[in-house]
């Protein structure tokens, strides 16, 4: 027997070349782009069988495009013992949403999107319950200044999240996610981002195309938000940088010593990024000033979570460690507060059952996951919270007074275990299970009911 090992393709047969599969979608789908769709036959990914409604060209030319895609996400929530009660839930909620992404040229982009959100519940639900409504409707004009700095500005209605995501937050746990009326120019070069905004928050309303356009309209009640944001990099050192100023104004607004017009300024620092390999940080300090209720503001904010990744072993073991802590008011009665605003924060920040806001909360979070395959991740923590203050109260997403604090010296709210499983079915197809298990503390106890809450939510989401 003769082995030949051929070096080159024998003559008159094609050598195969495996493509990459498409890029996955974006969190923010307005940021996706198929340009390279563009002539099929150069495309460097592996074909998807919704190719034909993510490029359907709009000219001769093939300049001018449209792009269709959406979510359809379908929940369901158990509670046991909801919010320390003894009311025991079990319903039923569905997500689906519907885009179209334009792009008249390389340089103006035009985006709009569909949002119906549905509970099964004798009570509807907010950031839930919205029959149909304009989610999102944007221009965005990209303007290339030179060969390494861009201009992007937009108007219009838009979801924005920056940083971490602790003060402007996406809600991606509910079925309505946040947006915006809003204003935004967002320089770039190179490593740097710089971004100066102001807008109004969208409240979702119930019914069908409800939720007004309230940017110009002085006698709305919608939170406002103003600011600017920049990221950056130093020279020669590690990770990269978030400097931030944001504004905040609220007409009412119910704190445990104020309640009234609420107007916020917000100075941020967070710095993050990877230490070789294993190694992943994330720490941010966060001051604020104003005035609440006619009474002067001066709060606080301090964040730090590490990582450690065991990359070398099969599960890619990832420990870890983070500290929250939110300053809360030092004394009732005063004519001071220092209870910390989180503004548009995560109401899934701390668990998808959306039980305690990060407000007046020392947090001690240690975690673990683990990714038995390239498509599975299971992910494992262990929260302990206390009260900053014990003149101060506890809060519930997204700001709300939740519990009265001066009655008692308690400080521990409870222990949260927390399970949380992920499985890419394919790329358009994923499933989510996340369980927590919430052990009431002594200030709970003291306070009023305390029983431990159970929360269960598996989730498919299928993206197109």
């Amino acid at each position: 027997m003769i082995l030949v090992l051929l070096s080159k393709p024998v003559y008159g047969q094609e050598e195969t070349v495996e493509k990459p599969g498409p890029p996955d979608f974006k969190l923010f789908r307005a940021e996706e782009n198929y340009s390279y769709l563009t002539d099929k036959e150069i495309n460097p990914y592996e074909s998807d069988y919704l190719d034909f409604i993510k490029f359907i060209p709009l000219d001769n030319g093939r300049n001018a495009s449209l792009s269709l895609g959406g979510e359809i996400r379908p929940r369901i929530e158990y509670f046991n013992n909801r919010n320390w009660t003894e009311k025991d839930e079990i319903f039923y909620s569905q997500r689906l949403s519907l885009y179209a992404n334009v792009f008249l040229t390389k340089y103006v982009q035009i985006f709009g999107e569909l949002y119906h959100g549905f509970v099964r519940r004798e009570e509807k639900e907010f950031t839930q319950s919205d029959q149909l409504d304009v989610h999102q409707g944007f221009i965005a004009l990209k303007i290339p200044v030179n060969n390494q700095q861009n201009l992007d500005i937009r108007f219009g209605r838009q979801e924005m999240a920056l940083g971490s995501a602790r003060l402007l937050g996406l809600r991606e746990g509910p079925n309505i996610r946040r947006t915006y009326d809003m204003g935004r120019v967002i320089y770039y070069q190179n490593s740097i981002k710089i971004e100066l905004f102001y807008g109004k928050e969208v409240i979702p309303e119930f019914g069908v195309f409800d939720n007004e356009f309230n940017l110009f309209n002085s006698s709305s009640m919608n939170p406002e938000l103003w600011g600017l944001y920049s990221q950056f990099e130093i020279k020669n050192d590690i990770g990269k940088n978030e400097l931030y100023y944001l504004g905040f104004y609220s007409q009412t607004s119910l704190y445990n010593d104020a309640a009234g017009e609420d107007k916020r300024h917000t100075i941020g620092l967070r710095r993050f990024g990877n230490i070789g390999k294993s190694w992943r940080y994330n720490t941010e300090i966060i001051g604020q000033f104003g005035e609440t209720g006619g009474k002067n503001v001066t709060a606080w904010a301090f964040e730090t979570d590490w990582h450690y990744v065991f990359y070398k072993l099969k599960l890619q073991p990832d420990l870890g460690l983070k500290l929250d802590i939110l300053s809360g008011d030092k004394e009732f009665g005063d004519d001071k507060i220092q209870t910390f605003n989180p503004m548009f924060t995560n109401p899934a920040y701390f668990s998808l059952a959306a039980t305690i806001a990060p407000v007046n909360i020392i947090e001690f979070h240690p975690s673990l996951s683990l990714m038995p395959t390239e498509k599975m991740k299971i992910y494992i923590e262990w929260a302990s919270f206390y009260r900053f203050s014990k003149n101060d109260g506890v809060y519930a997403p997204p700001r709300f007074l939740a519990r009265e604090g001066q009655s008692t010296d308690e400080s521990l709210i409870g222990h949260q275990l927390g399970l949380k499983y992920e499985f890419v079915i394919d790329r358009h197809l994923f499933f989510f299970l996340e369980l927590s298990y919430f052990l009431a503390g002594n200030f709970l106890e003291k306070t009023g009911q305390a029983e431990n809450i159970f929360h269960v939510a598996p989730t498919l989401s299928y993206k197109f």
